[in-house]
């Protein structure tokens, strides 16, 4: 969504900028995640890169990485427009300050301070290989981590759609998702389907998510806000 799939290294900056004006005059504290989009995505793809498998064929890890922090250094000099003070970090700092139980107050130092965390999918080395370790999942941790009351995917749809109809789902539970038949993803992180799956997990633990349109700038503000919006609320 902020960028072009369609089109590699496509950076949409007008999305950006609307976002991240809508998230400063919001006055929450927030935290921000970004995937990789036309950058991560389409290199991932050519080397073969998912978040679904491994490999320890290590070519195509720099080159996706680079794609990553280039991307979200571009999100980063948005943001700094909008006086959101971004502080991008790693997301192996949050998996490796989890195990100590220091990641929420490293966190929430940050937000106390006034700077607004951004973080991003990023490639990693587990025991099986090499794997992405996609944005959807580090949300998840962070809501784990921080007990987060309500997560917001900003999508290039405007929610949830009932089967391959354009009619928005208004509610889910996690055990309607759980029936749901949902199609593989057609990018490196498993797509809507992963971000349901986490949303379903996101609710069992007492928080919601939210699918909103990026594109609605005035309904993502609102699901910022923890409002009534046009979108899918998943809940417990």
């Amino acid at each position: 969504m902020i960028t072009d799939k369609s089109k590699p290294f496509s950076y949409r900056s007008d999305v950006v900028s609307a976002l991240a004006e809508e998230i400063a005059s919001s006055d929450e504290k927030v935290i921000v995640v970004h995937g990789g989009g036309s950058f991560g995505h389409s290199v991932a793809r050519q080397y073969g890169l998912s978040s679904s498998s491994s490999t320890f064929n290590a070519a195509g890890v720099p080159q996706t990485r680079n794609a990553m922090y280039e991307l979200n250094h571009l999100v980063c000099k948005t943001m700094m427009e909008f006086k959101l003070n971004p502080y991008p970090f790693s997301p192996f700092d949050i998996l490796s300050r989890a195990k100590t139980g220091a990641a929420a107050q490293w966190l929430r130092g940050l937000l106390k301070a006034n700077l607004t965390p951004v973080t991003f999918g990023d490639v990693s080395l587990f025991s099986d290989g090499f794997r992405i370790l996609s944005g959807d999942l580090i949300v998840l941790e962070l809501a784990k981590v921080l007990r987060a009351d309500r997560c917001v995917f900003a999508l290039d749809a405007d929610g949830v759609y009932e089967g391959d109809s354009r009619v928005i789902i208004p509610e889910l539970t996690p055990t309607k998702i759980r029936k749901m038949r949902m199609p593989p993803g057609d990018d490196a992180t498993g797509g809507i389907k992963t971000k349901l799956e986490v949303a379903a997990k996101v609710a069992s633990l007492g928080a919601r998510a939210y699918f909103v349109s990026g594109y609605r700038r005035n309904e993502f503000s609102k699901a910022v806000r923890g409002l009534d919006f046009y979108g899918t609320v998943v809940k417990a």
